[in-house]
């Protein structure tokens, strides 16, 4: 076998010639974008900020019952615009309230304003 463009003496002493730059195939230039593409969603996944969607547990609105204050009271200080039926309701079922007596210095969980 002849090598075509190289010289007799590069033949005779073995040496091979330095290989051409390296050249990716349709399916090298695919698999290198998708390993792109996952290391920049990762990067952006990492370096994201937290999104809220709800409220934290920890967040949820608290009421000191005073002297004299009632659950329909308290319930219409502190959702004016609401049904009070419905606001005694969410505070008895928050508190685990069985009937509708409070006590004053008590702290009732309030329910989330709508």
């Amino acid at each position: 076998m002849v090598q075509v463009g190289v010289s007799p003496q590069v033949r005779a002493s073995g040496i091979r010639p330095a290989p051409g730059p390296v050249r990716l195939t349709r399916r090298g230039r695919v698999v290198l974008l998708v390993l792109l593409l996952a290391i920049a969603t990762a990067v952006a996944g990492l370096v994201a900020a937290p999104g809220q969607a709800a409220e934290r547990p920890d967040a949820a609105a608290t009421v000191v019952v005073h002297p004299g204050d009632t659950l329909w009271s308290i319930a219409r200080r502190y959702e004016p615009r609401r049904d009070p039926f419905e606001t005694i309701d969410d505070i008895r079922r928050l508190n685990g309230i069985e009937d509708f007596t409070v006590h004053p210095g008590e702290r009732l969980i309030m329910p989330s304003r709508r």
